[in-house]
């Protein structure tokens, strides 16, 4: 998140009536803070520091953005990036005073790595003037700016062996370089706030985000949810297990005390509420496996003891008998494909229908998981919800044993729709 770092330059050029040399002699930087809260421990985590400038003239405060674009012009970018730095740490130094173990998070200007500042100790003196804790401070970093690896390599050996916590900044966005997770090694991931947004309605950016929740804890990284600014945001990131949130949602930046006290309050509301949202979110489950196994145990009342030519005739007309059905088919004792695919009319993605199709009759179905959990023992296997490779729709797949003519084993496969077209309800929900 751009703060202390420089952003890179929005278009066009900086404003003309900013004397930025002017700005930084009277050191015209101020900090606010943004809380940083960690709802499953109830406690403050920390702050992030985020500096405005102050126009030397007018007393109005510059965005960073504007301010940042004059320094990459003017070819202050270290001046300004070393004051912004002091600022936020003498202030952080008050305000700790008030909220003793608050941690914070301090942006480093990553592009600064590559204009041979690796080694100035700056830094480190500073924290050091202040009388300030190493393992207290989290610098931020945006490793997409780095173009000069063993730059970036020599910086986080430097300062993670001066006690430093380092934190990867902007993760999932489309510069972000997991290679170099491999590099710095970080304490901390930050999910962009480009995941975040919109994060309960969007299928693809909630499994992105499960997939860095899950690099995060091989590693043993915290995982810090940035720009959550809705409730329903915040909810399914903690269901998801995202440790510390940040956003709008509990505080703007500002001067410190009554950002806290307001996150602090917002904290025990979003408390309340994912309790209860949790025990709802558990009682529909409940409510939607009750329902699919009433589905089932009709579609098995349905074929018990047909024989499976007379399966696979029965089946095209069981699919459509069930709005939420997308898919049936039924696999012998062995995981070979006995039957065709029957399929819902209309739930087949035309578009991606080079990629995705149902599986043929004869297809070799033994390695998939609704049928080698059933041969190792289970009666019956719901998957979690994922991309039918049948109809490139969210479904989820069910399985489950059945006698057929002759006494024959056979493994129903049913896929379901995970979200009904056109509707925004839930199988074992009123529409």
């Amino acid at each position: 998140m751009p703060a202390c770092s420089a952003p890179q330059p929005p278009p066009g050029p900086a404003p003309e009536d900013l004397d930025l040399r002017q700005l930084l002699d009277r050191q015209g930087v101020v900090a606010h803070f943004q809380p940083l809260l960690s709802l499953r421990g109830q406690f403050l985590l920390g702050v992030e520091a985020l500096c405005r400038g102050v126009h030397p003239t007018s007393g109005q405060l510059v965005p960073p953005q504007r301010l940042f674009a004059r320094a990459h012009s003017d070819g202050l970018l270290i001046d300004l990036d070393r004051l912004c730095r002091r600022q936020a740490l003498t202030a952080f130094r008050e305000l700790s005073r008030q909220h003793p173990g608050l941690v914070l998070n301090l942006n480093f200007e990553a592009a600064l790595l590559d204009q041979g500042v690796v080694g100035s100790g700056h830094l480190l003196g500073l924290v050091r003037e202040l009388g300030l804790d190493p393992g207290r401070i989290v610098i931020e970093l945006v490793e997409s700016r780095v173009a000069d690896l063993k730059a970036l390599e020599r910086f986080v050996e430097t300062h993670k062996g001066h006690g430093f916590l380092l934190a990867l900044d902007d993760v999932g966005t489309g510069h972000s370089n997991l290679e170099r997770i491999a590099i710095i090694k970080p304490d901390v991931l930050k999910i962009d706030r480009g995941l975040i947004s919109g994060l309960d309605r969007h299928y693809h950016k909630q499994e992105v985000t499960r997939a860095l929740l899950n690099l995060a804890g091989k590693i043993g990284a915290l995982v810090v949810a940035e720009g959550v600014e809705r409730e329903e945001e915040a909810l399914l990131a903690l269901e998801m297990g995202v440790d510390v949130l940040q956003g709008y949602y509990l505080a703007r930046p500002g001067p410190g005390p009554e950002e806290i006290a307001l996150c602090q309050r917002r904290g025990r509301e979003l408390a309340a509420r994912f309790r209860q949202y949790t025990v709802e979110t558990i009682a529909a489950k409940k409510a939607q496996h009750q329902y699919y196994q009433e589905v089932m145990a009709e579609l098995v009342r349905r074929l018990r003891g047909l024989s499976w030519p007379q399966v696979d005739q029965r089946l095209a007309g069981l699919v459509e008998m069930n709005p939420w059905l997308e898919c049936l088919y039924v696999l012998d004792e062995e995981g070979q494909q006995l039957t065709r695919t029957a399929c819902q009319a209309g739930r087949l993605s035309r578009q991606r229908g080079a990629i995705f199709w149902p599986a043929a009759q004869g297809s070799d179905q033994s390695l998939k998981n609704y049928f080698l959990l059933l041969k190792a023992g289970l009666e019956r296997y719901v998957s979690e919800p994922y991309i039918s490779r049948a109809s490139g729709n969210l479904c989820l797949t069910i399985s489950t044993w059945f006698v057929g003519g002759g006494g024959q084993r056979l493994v129903l496969c049913a896929d379901f729709a995970v979200q009904a077209p056109e509707e925004n309800t839930q199988p074992g929900q009123d529409a």
